[in-house]
């Protein structure tokens, strides 16, 4: 199938493109995700939308797209929380299976779901695989790892093949598409959970807000520490609890002082000091424990 006809309406620069329909959004992406593209096709559809940037209506179409490409999971009564983890560490510590841990702590399930591997950083499946943490396999195996009451590490390439062949597409272009926005909203639950989405550029917020309203979503909407769903060590940025009423509410920043014990960021290093923060044999960040206790607050248990 050709998409000529898309491309002409987003491939016109910066100033010059159009956006879709939801309608339209939809169907480009389904036939990209069904592998009836061409590649040179593929190719300027990837660098088109990475000038224009994505629409809410776009985000939604393309999510339309998407859903019928992922795994089905069913989670408990007990509150479930989703946690994309698609940057990892390169100059800080990755924090994300600390606050995985936390939250388990205070009563939650936990899905922290991403990609395995990246040459130049240092993912959470990394270090879930050193804290020996569950990982899923397949889809039958969830129910499983639920019960085991730690925080479990989904990956991409389980939850959705084709939309990791999207991401993968980095690799050969040299710049992330829309499918990384994608694989940070994917959500494998028919029932309500609530799912964290950071983002980094400024843009993003206000988008964000509009999607996870229009499908009556619960979001936690927080800019990332190195593109992680965390705190920093020294800061709690604002977050915002957009519930499914279409209702939000808004927590301030907060600062703090912490001196970290660590001098590397691998993932065996991250998994020694993160068990050791999570049995309370040496100090948590402030930061990291105020953020799940915002948590615990405005979800309620």
């Amino acid at each position: 199938m050709s998409i000529s006809s898309y491309l002409k309406i987003i491939g016109r620069g910066s100033k010059g493109s159009g956006d879709l329909t939801r309608e339209q959004a939809q169907a480009v992406f389904s036939s990209i995700l069904l592998g009836k593209v061409s590649d040179l096709e593929l190719g300027a559809f990837c660098i088109a939308m990475r000038i224009k940037g994505e629409t809410v209506n776009e985000l939604l179409g393309f999510m339309d797209a998407v859903e019928p490409h992922v795994i089905s999971l069913e989670t408990s009564a007990k509150p479930t929380i989703i946690l994309p983890s698609y940057n990892g560490a390169r100059k800080q510590i990755n924090l994300t299976p600390l606050l995985a841990g936390l939250l388990v702590k205070n009563g939650f399930h936990v899905i922290v779901q991403g990609v395995t591997e990246d040459a130049s950083r240092v993912t959470s499946y990394e270090i879930f695989q050193q804290l020996n943490w569950p990982i899923l396999g397949t889809s039958d195996d969830f129910k499983q790892l639920l019960n085991l009451n730690q925080p479990i590490f989904c990956p991409l390439q389980v939850l959705s093949p084709q939309l990791q062949k999207m991401l993968d597409l980095r690799q050969q272009i040299g710049l992330r598409n829309s499918s990384h926005v994608l694989a940070k909203l994917i959500n494998p639950f028919k029932t309500p959970v609530w799912q964290v989405s950071n983002y980094t550029h400024p843009e993003y917020p206000l988008k964000l807000r509009e999607y996870f309203f229009a499908r009556c979503a619960s979001a936690i909407l927080m800019r990332g520490n190195e593109g992680e769903p965390t705190a920093s060590i020294h800061r709690l940025p604002e977050m915002s609890f957009l519930y499914a009423n279409q209702s939000s509410r808004l927590t301030p920043e907060e600062r703090f002082e912490f001196a970290l014990p660590l001098t590397e960021i691998d993932a065996a290093s991250t998994a020694t000091w993160t068990t050791q923060v999570l049995q309370e044999k040496t100090s948590a960040p402030d930061s990291l424990l105020r953020q799940a206790e915002q948590i615990q607050e405005q979800i309620g248990q």
